[in-house]
């Protein structure tokens, strides 16, 4: 049988999907499970050559899930179709395919439903579309189901979309995501509606909003008028965008980039003279000493999008963990000249699509449906039916010009955190606060990964019992702050907490204040590994019980409020207490429990009023 070969011979590339027999939960799977969760995910996946792609499979699939009660193995299934189908539109729906999305739309699983909902899209169904649009302009939805919705419906190209995105540049929870999405589309409202916003967005936002701007020759007119305007500032831009606005080739466009950003540099005589000067910089003395911390800061906004460092950042970008990054010679040459030597892997491709669109990153993956490449903001496949060129460039996708927008003082900050040997903090600015939590994995907190993990938007601490307490911690390092988190305990029995301003221990405890959760605990303050409890009194009568409470904890100077749903439960004025430290999550010893914490917010140097509490 021919696809039984193909299973074969796909076997070792699917090693991470079949290893041991192991589903996606961890537990183990009956061969008949197993083969089929398998053929969902070979037979249409897109990672293997255009033959072995194979619609006909769809309907055998279709009646092994008509039958099959187990969730897992239509989780499994599902799991397999959407994979495989990724970045196609239109498919025919296989024979019955609406009595399997009637039966498992109503499953108690919400992600069996919700890749229920999205498989039906991709069949085309208009009810599945309503559906969706709904669940996303919902807020009483959760956050992780409506950014699904969104993402189902950008594959699915919803005509109507932009006019949603829109509407959602005002909801804090899906505005970066509205963003991106918007530059899917050719719209002529869309620049004016994210210049409105774009003086209330956070760095990671503005970073989105420019992407957009970006991505269109009629948006990059509206940009560059807002940049010569001084709506925006120049600075904002990075290289790999400025690069992108060149691109496009309009001497309007170019001319106003020389005269706000800077002149691109092209000969090798002033590439050689721009890294003399550099270094001559870098090796005088200076009355001020390099702060690694604060290079550490203009690292995640500059090159963090693209580049990994110490298990962090992006992936469009080599590594840079074990480079060569002491050798001062070395690291100037690679910034300033990086099209010099370029590993094919990182060689720009420039996508265009039929209605104007310019997409710029490294190839992910390619076959006769789709193409994936990988940006500094976010992977996109694109249906080759919507490509009108694709090519391979000659230039890097690092760009050149990184430098030019920073001054000699973060230049030599930026510097001495990459040559350093060792992770620094990150302190909480507004250009790094939006690295907080990202929603989907445990990016920017340390933590054991067999306690810790992000699902569905929230981030989860399972306790099979322990016998002392453990901690997942946030890199970010601050100051004054508010924060606001939905958490629930599950049993209620749990016992947790959020540290705050508080310093890590040699192993792995932490030292600091403390809002605590838990029965008995609720709502008191209580500073770990030194003076126990500050504030005793309980918030218990404001807890409801095995649901999602609202936490919020608000530290000014030596002043701290606290207050669970609307409630205010504590309210200290203790100068003893740590003016800066990190956040952290704790998982109490004893008894086997799971706490969880979602829709995260966090504001720098608030005022000292309660935001929750009217």
């Amino acid at each position: 049988n021919p696809k039984l070969k193909l299973l074969n011979s796909s076997f070792d590339e699917y090693h991470c999907y079949v290893h041991d027999g192991i589903n996606s939960s961890g537990s183990f799977l009956s061969p008949m499970k197993f083969f089929f969760s398998l053929l969902a995910a070979v037979l249409l996946a897109p990672c293997f050559s255009a033959s072995a792609q194979n619609d006909d499979a769809l309907p055998a699939l279709v009646e092994v899930l008509k039958t099959a009660d187990d969730a897992q193995l239509q989780l499994d299934i599902l799991k397999g179709l959407s994979d495989g189908l990724k970045g196609r539109r239109g498919v025919q729906a296989p024979p019955g395919w609406d009595e399997v999305a009637a039966k498992l739309g109503q499953s108690g699983s919400a992600p069996i439903r919700e890749l229920t909902r999205q498989l039906s899209l991709v069949f085309g169904s208009a009810g599945a579309m309503t559906d969706l649009r709904g669940q996303l302009l919902d807020p009483k939805v959760p956050v992780a189901a409506r950014t699904a919705a969104l993402e189902a419906l950008l594959a699915a190209r919803d005509p109507s979309l932009a006019a949603t995105l829109r509407q959602l540049l005002g909801d804090a929870a899906l505005r970066g995501a509205a963003l991106r999405g918007l530059a899917a589309f050719d719209d002529a409202l869309t620049p004016p509606a994210v210049l409105v916003v774009y003086p209330k967005l956070n760095s990671t936002e503005k970073r989105d909003a420019l992407g957009t701007l970006c991505s269109r020759a009629s948006f990059a007119r509206a940009l560059i008028g807002a940049i010569t305007g001084g709506a925006v500032s120049a600075k904002d831009l990075p290289a790999d965008l400025v690069r992108q606005l060149r691109g496009f080739n309009e001497a309007e466009i170019n001319a106003a980039l020389d005269r706000h950003w800077g002149t691109a540099r092209a000969s090798s005589a002033d590439k050689l003279a721009e890294q003399a000067r550099y270094k001559t910089m870098l090796t005088a003395r200076s009355e001020r000493t390099e702060d690694p911390l604060r290079g550490r800061a203009i690292f995640a906004k500059t090159c963090g999008q693209c580049h990994g460092l110490y298990g962090l950042g992006g992936k469009v970008g080599p590594d840079l963990t074990g480079s060569n990054r002491a050798d001062l010679d070395y690291l100037l040459h690679n910034i300033l000249d990086p099209n010099a030597e370029i590993p094919n892997d990182y060689r720009t491709w420039n996508l265009e699509t039929k209605d104007e669109r310019s997409i710029s990153g490294v190839l992910a993956r390619q076959d006769e449906q789709s193409v994936t490449l990988v940006t500094p903001g976010e992977t996109l496949t694109v249906a080759r039916g919507d490509i009108r060129s694709l090519r391979q460039s000659e230039l890097s996708m690092m760009p050149e010009g990184l430098l030019q927008a920073l001054g000699n003082e973060e230049v030599r900050d930026l510097v001495a955190y990459l040559r350093g040997k060792a992770q620094v903090p990150l302190p909480a600015t507004t250009e790094t606060a939006g690295l907080f939590f990202n929603g989907k994995d445990l990016s920017y907190w340390d933590g054991d990964a067999a306690l810790w993990r992000v699902e569905n938007g929230e981030l989860i601490g399972t306790s099979p019992g322990l016998k002392r307490n453990e901690f997942i911690r946030s890199q970010l390092l601050l100051g004054d702050f508010r924060l606001i988190v939905k958490v629930k305990l599950v049993p209620d029995a749990g016992n947790s907490g959020i540290q705050f301003r508080s310093e890590v221990l040699p192993d792995g405890l932490m030292r600091g204040c403390q809002a605590d959760v838990g029965v008995g605990w609720w709502g008191k303050i209580y500073e770990e590994h030194a003076r126990g409890l500050l504030w005793k009194e309980s918030g218990e009568a404001h807890v409801r019980r095995n649901e999602w409470n609202t936490y919020e904890v608000l530290a000014v100077g030596p002043r701290v409020r606290t207050a669970i749903n609307g409630h205010l439960c504590a309210e200290l004025d203790d100068p003893k207490i740590a003016r800066t430290g990190v956040i952290g999550l704790q998982l109490h010893s004893g008894g086997a429990f799971e706490v969880r914490y979602k829709e995260f917010e966090l504001e720098l140097a608030p005022k000292f009023e309660l935001k929750t509490v009217k």
